[in-house]
């Protein structure tokens, strides 16, 4: 098994996915120094998987090419460059990465700077004593020049290493040392992975565990999705990405911009009308009375559809809190009780009367369900407002009718924006929209049932997640809250 190792394919792939991982360890902080230049180890560490895949694939063989006049094939010819990259100069990079780490750059500059000096001086007399053009037919004449080279690459290893864990260890209280603690894991991982096998391969000449170095494939895998997974949960070197899921299958509800256009044009406009109009008054033009007050009704008119769209159409942002819902379905219904001749039932659910969710964006979204509900029904009928948990998780609220309903092709294009089924100036169409945008925004969803028929009525349901993330002191509102009639 480790004598065959991975297809070549599987290398190009295997390359591909350490440029991947270093790369976004480089994009979530490109500034920081700690990031480049674990950046920079990890693609001078790739040499070794590019230069197998270029020697096992054999895509240059047979090709030559001339340097300083000397002909070279090209397939050797890489392989031996990318070969004394990989192991004159990848420790030295690792040795400034810890440096960087521990933050000797800061605390000690001159010393961080020689010892960047120093750290290049054994790779500068391996370049002279093996020949980087050379390498591969130096070595395979001289054996023990990889055993040199395998030493060289452990003490750097672990002179590298003990600095990066004796300041993790010093800095655990460090409000920074989970982050750094990752970038440990991403970095010594594969690192001390690949110094392993060449100690089991060059040192102690184990030839048939040639191709376990193969075995950081899975390695770096593991890192891939270690590094996503925390990139979605508490961020990473200073880049964390947010989830936000929305229902692809239905319209949407946010106004065009077009649209948005228009109303800030029509704002401004109103302003102007409003303003000539106070001129013409004061100027005591007579016999103008009655056209200035229809002017000035029709540009009031227009402000109120302004600013009622702008509070619709806004983006919804939520400050939620544990709310009370048998106080909010009264004071929901508070404004109808005098004026509306109906019944108003309010049912809440005894055990769970609470709902984590943003007050004022609900009380709007259950005032425009009523509003809608008591002017579809008239002058009587009944209104009822149900809160329940049925489950541990969920919670649902519902508003319903006793109206004469609408049909099955309304339903479907009553949530967009602007439709309406009145003919007067009063009603926008954005209400339901609203409604959506607010339900959708606590990731719940909302959905009617309408009958035309004998049973007529109409319900509104609204599905939650129930979230009690700030418990309060509940109560016991059962013999209260049940069958409650309001009228």
């Amino acid at each position: 098994m480790f004598n065959q190792g991975f297809p070549d394919e599987f290398l190009l792939l295997f390359t591909i996915l350490i440029w991947v991982i270093y790369l976004l360890v480089l994009f979530s902080s490109p500034k920081n120094k700690v990031n480049q230049w674990c950046c920079i180890c990890g693609f001078i560490l790739s040499m070794g998987v590019l230069k197998e895949y270029i020697d096992i694939g054999g895509i240059l063989a047979g090709k030559w090419v001339w340097i300083f006049g000397i002909r070279y094939e090209l397939n050797h010819f890489l392989n031996s460059i990318l070969t004394s990259v990989l192991y004159y100069l990848s420790m030295p990079c690792v040795m400034i990465l810890s440096m960087y780490f521990c933050r000797l750059n800061a605390t000690k500059p001159r010393l961080f700077s020689v010892l960047c000096f120093l750290a290049f001086i054994p790779a500068l007399v391996f370049m002279l004593v093996y020949p980087w053009a050379h390498i591969r037919e130096f070595y395979r004449k001289t054996p023990q020049a990889f055993q040199i080279a395998g030493i060289y690459n452990l003490v750097y290893g672990v002179a590298a290493t003990v600095p990066m864990l004796w300041s993790l260890h010093r800095e655990r209280e460090n409000p920074q040392f989970f982050q750094r603690r990752l970038m440990c894991v991403i970095g010594l991982l594969p690192l001390w992975y690949w110094l392993i096998t060449l100690f089991l391969f060059h040192l102690l000449e184990l030839k048939k565990l040639y191709k376990l170095w193969q075995g950081n494939a899975f390695i770096l895998l593991f890192i891939f999705f270690y590094y996503v997974n925390h990139l979605f949960r508490e961020g990473i070197w200073g880049l964390r990405l947010n989830r936000e899921y929305f229902d692809w299958s239905e319209e949407a509800s946010d106004l065009p911009g077009n649209i948005l256009y228009l109303i800030h044009m029509l704002k401004g406009e109103t302003s102007k009308i409003t303003c000539c109009v106070q001129m013409i008054r004061e100027s005591g033009t007579s016999g103008t009375e009655d056209e200035l007050n229809i002017i000035e009704h029709s540009a009031k008119h227009i402000d109120d559809f302004v600013q009622r769209t702008n509070v619709y159409s806004r983006k919804i942002t939520l400050m939620p809190e544990q709310v009370d819902m048998y106080l909010l379905f009264q004071k929901t219904v508070e404004k109808w009780r005098k004026k509306w001749n109906g019944q108003i039932i309010i049912e809440v659910d005894g055990k769970n009367p609470f709902l984590y969710c943003d007050y004022h964006h609900m009380e709007e979204t259950l005032s425009n369900l009523t509003g809608n509900a008591i002017e579809a029904m008239g002058e009587s009928g009944i209104l009822t407002l149900t809160y329940q948990v049925p489950r541990r998780k969920i919670a649902l609220i519902q508003i319903a009718d006793t109206g004469p309903g609408f049909s099955r092709e309304e339903a479907l294009h009553i949530f967009q924006p602007f439709y309406t089924g009145k003919s007067d100036a009063v009603h926008l169409g954005l209400g339901l929209s609203y409604c959506r945008k607010v339900v959708n925004a606590h990731k719940g969803y909302i959905q009617v049932k309408s009958r035309t028929d004998a049973s007529h009525g109409t319900t509104f349901t609204i599905c939650l997640p129930l979230d009690y993330k700030k418990k309060g002191k509940k109560q016991n509102h059962e013999s209260s809250y049940s069958n409650t009639d309001c009228r």
